[in-house]
């Protein structure tokens, strides 16, 4: 399993077994396709085409995923100019004292002019202590970048994990709308796979999905 960390805390996982579910998707669909039939005709085409319409397209898609694991190339581009001005912060340091002197005398003199003198005293000091350093050199190159594009292997992984389930939910919905199978159980494994792969595409964006489906669907309604 492949794992990497973003820098608000995320991790994305790009398990193998996701893309081992994407091909036995393919068998299942292989496994359920009848024999060639009638050729589907224009309005078939068209009805299939309208649904969906209700789906997001995968461009927003694939930025909502992104913007879910904080990979998007605003987001990298935010972190990269950070770590360039990070060179103009300064590093600080203070410090604080407290002394607390104590001081006792006494001068006994008894030959000429005998006198006794006792003494006490104390001194109390406050002080603080302030500095700041900068390390220019940062501001020509800063090792911070190099973090920050580390992050476009991230961004890479769920650009891909997200366009492969995507379509992979749409050849289902491809061969449920033109050519369903006549065994129930087959059509309703296809059925499951397609909520499956919806499931994914919704984990993926942080709820995104599913409530832009929602939404397209009002709309379309409202229409």
């Amino acid at each position: 399993m492949d794992r990497r960390s973003t820098a608000s805390g995320w991790s994305v996982c790009v398990a193998p077994a996701r893309r081992l579910a994407s091909w036995v998707a393919l068998a299942a669909l292989a496994a359920t396709t009848p024999a060639p039939g009638a050729a589907q005709t224009d309005e078939e085409v068209a009805a299939a085409r309208a649904r969906f319409e209700v789906d997001p397209p995968v461009g927003e898609t694939v930025q909502a995923a992104l913007r879910h694991f904080r990979v998007s190339p605003d987001a990298i581009d935010a972190l990269r100019r950070a770590s360039r001005a990070r060179a103009l912060m300064p590093l600080v340091a203070g410090g604080y004292r407290f002394d607390d002197d104590a001081e006792t005398s006494f001068e006994q003199q008894r030959l000429f002019q005998p006198r006794e003198v006792d003494g006490r005293g104390a001194v109390r000091r406050h002080s603080v202590t302030a500095g700041a350093i900068w390390d220019l050199r940062e501001a020509v190159f800063n090792p911070a970048q190099i973090q920050a594009y580390g992050l476009v292997g991230v961004q890479r992984d769920v650009m891909l994990e997200v366009t492969r389930t995507y379509y992979m939910r749409r050849l289902l919905q491809l061969r449920l709308a033109l050519r369903p199978p006549e065994d129930e159980l087959a059509r309703m494994t296809l059925e499951l796979r397609v909520e499956e792969f919806t499931a994914i595409l919704d984990a993926l964006t942080g709820g995104w999905f599913a409530r832009e489906l929602v939404a397209r669907a009002r709309a379309r309604r409202a229409d």
